[in-house]
């Protein structure tokens, strides 16, 4: 049987294990001669055992794939006999956004269709029981008077389930009538679900149910017992009650009929009792990082950060993962966009500042962020003011105003939480040494020293790479770094390869980025498709330099303050479009050839590019790009 995706998941992500054991010499032994049966019957398992031996034979693809066990190694066989592949490990295939957004639609549309066939079901009750009771009603005032199909059921609600649930007055005046055909009078949980369909706020399992007969008064209706009142009642606690239930409901209106009073039942009926369950689970405690949590309304300032997780196992269902994030986040008053995809996460974000701790708390609780966000949370240095923060954006189309940055909290489940582009997954964790900010600052100090004095070894000095795209080194870049030249970060690949074609393979890279996500990436590939074995890359990206240069600037030891060696404005994936580090215009206007670093996009919805523009032409042209946008 070919294995699913979710077996071939496991495989891929099982290095995360921190305790890697060797395969059973006498499993192996066992399995090897059911093998050689297998293999003299079936010529293609025989291929299949092949090719996954050679794939498991060196030590590093047995660390990689994890092969603790008989049963994974018979596993890895079959995803061979599948993928026809000796000269890589299986790769598993990864959706695509569209494939993504058109099963998410799917999903929506099928839930849509339940509550609209629901909703149509009630209604169509409904309308029966009216036309039953309006018959009724008509018949009554004739000497023909049949006796409805209906059971009249009067609840009442015990006094701390009133108070607990603040009734609304209809709900105090309960009755609901059933039919006498329906589920509800024969099958407990029919009949708690036409209780909780007048109850809306009952939760399930923290009530019990009781039955009783109805006490009536001259005009033959039912009163609604309290607490207090003398009234036998039966539980409620099977199909078997309920059908009794109903049973003593019919024999009761039966003798009523017998009497001749004029306080008779027009229909049967009976009286049920939601009592509150002494027995019932509490509701969990509010988490630790919500324990005496400010009002993130009475915030004086956001804090704009950044994360990425890249889990070892992965996240299994993205789609959960992320309602799960709504819900966990939504008390922080959390704004953003945020990427959830089977690998990971990735997020930008804006928090207020007064809850900023707790929300780092309940991150780091969180099992598929917690220890697997690479370098933490990148916190921005520079808190915006709510009046700041509120025009930090860039205008609306259409509009005048500027925006804020994040308008909302958007969480979007994609195939990756960075589209690189790549037909297959690496391992992340492998992906280069991760250097400290001010590490890397000595280092570019080191080299731009070597590279002012002219020294012979200035040709062995490290390669420090750009891997962001062009409008974003084309604002601001760090000093001695060579940009890659992308439009998107899946041309990154091909220029990789154009510009390391001819670097020796134990060569000196430093690669950075934004917030340090593309160069995980990166540094992978560099590492485990192109072999370098010499790889590092910035720790938290330049928002991290920036905020731990500031850190160190401030300590009590620095007598003068240290430049930084990034010049210009670091883009930035939010309504802002950039962040100024140095006052240094690094950028070229798209419409005049002016020096500014001004980065916005073209107004005309039709054309949209990210451009370089200044204060002078933007106004000029109306925010577009060109004569023939702005007309």
């Amino acid at each position: 049987k070919t294995p699913t995706t979710e077996n071939k998941t496991k495989i891929l992500q099982s290095a995360a294990a921190q305790d890697r054991r060797k395969l059973d010499r006498a499993a192996m032994l066992f399995i090897a001669n059911w093998i050689i049966g297998l293999c003299m019957l079936f010529p293609r398992v025989s291929f299949a055992f092949s090719a996954s031996y050679r794939l498991a034979s060196s030590r590093r693809q047995f660390s990689r794939f994890g092969l603790q066990s008989p049963r994974k190694f018979w596993w890895l066989s079959m995803a061979t006999l599948e993928d026809q592949s000796i000269d890589k490990p299986f790769r598993m295939k990864i959706k695509t956004n569209a494939e993504l957004v058109a099963q998410r639609l799917q999903a929506s549309r099928e839930i849509q269709q339940a509550r609209q066939l629901s909703k149509q079901r009630t209604t169509e009750r409904n309308q029966r029981v009216r036309e039953i009771l309006e018959k009724g009603s008509s018949a009554t005032e004739s000497t023909n008077y049949t006796v409805p199909p209906l059971f009249a059921v009067k609840v009442s609600v015990c006094d701390k389930l009133r108070k607990e649930l603040k009734l609304s007055g209809r709900e105090k005046r309960g009755r609901v009538f059933l039919e006498q055909s329906s589920d509800a009078v024969s099958s407990l949980r029919a009949l708690k679900y036409e209780l909780h369909a007048f109850f809306r706020a009952l939760r399930k399992d923290t009530f019990l149910l009781q039955a009783g007969y109805p006490t009536l008064v001259a005009d033959g209706a039912v009163v609604t017992p309290t607490d207090g009142a003398d009234t036998q009642f039966w539980n409620i606690e099977s199909d078997e009650d309920v059908i009794k239930t109903f049973v003593a409901a019919t024999q009761f209106f039966e003798r009523q009929q017998q009497q001749e009073t004029n306080n008779v039942l027009k229909r049967p009926s009976i009286v049920i009792h939601v009592k509150r369950n002494p027995n019932a689970p509490q509701p969990p405690p509010p988490p630790a990082y919500l324990e005496n949590m400010a009002n993130p309304k009475d915030t004086e300032t956001m804090t704009m950060l950044s994360f990425y997780s890249f889990p070892p196992n992965g996240i299994e269902d993205p789609e959960a993962f992320a309602k799960v994030l709504r819900k966990k986040w939504k008390p922080f008053g959390a704004l953003g966009r945020v990427y959830v995809a089977t690998e990971g996460t990735n997020a930008q974000m804006s928090i207020p500042t007064n809850v900023l701790q707790n929300f780092m708390e309940c991150c780091e609780s969180t099992e598929e962020l917690g220890a697997y966000m690479e370098n933490g949370i990148n916190i921005d240095p520079l808190p915006l003011s709510m009046e700041e923060f509120s025009r930090a954006g860039t205008q609306a189309e259409g509009g005048a105003v500027p925006q804020p940055p994040f308008r909302g909290l958007h969480i979007r489940v994609r195939g990756k939480i960075v589209a690189d582009g790549l037909d297959h997954g690496l391992d992340w964790r492998s992906a280069g040494y991760d250097m400290p900010p001010l590490e890397w600052h000595e280092a570019l100090k080191k080299i731009k020293q070597q590279h002012e004095q002219i020294e012979e070894s200035a040709e062995s000095a490290p390669i420090i790479l750009d891997c962001r795209n062009s409008y974003e080194t084309d604002v601001g870049i760090f000093e001695g770094a060579e940009p890659l030249g992308t439009e998107n970060f899946r041309e990154s690949w091909d220029a990789l390869k154009d510009r390391l074609q001819d670097t020796p393979k134990d060569a000196p890279i430093m690669t950075y980025c934004t917030g340090g996500i593309r160069c995980v990436k990166v540094g992978a590939y560099l590492t485990q498709e192109m072999g370098f074995t010499n790889v590092s890359r910035l720790a938290g990206g330049i928002i991290a330099y920036d905020r731990k240069l500031r850190e160190a600037q401030k300590a009590p030891e620095k007598n003068e303050s240290e430049p930084s060696m990034f010049k210009g404005i670091n883009f930035v994936f939010d309504g802002r479009l950039g962040r100024p580090i140095t006052e240094d215009a690094m950028g070229v206007c798209v419409t005049c050839g002016s020096e500014t670093s001004l980065v916005s996009n073209c107004r005309n919805g039709n054309c949209h590019k990210r451009m370089i523009q200044c204060e002078s032409c933007k106004t000029t042209f109306h925010g577009t790009c060109s004569e023939a946008c702005r007309h």
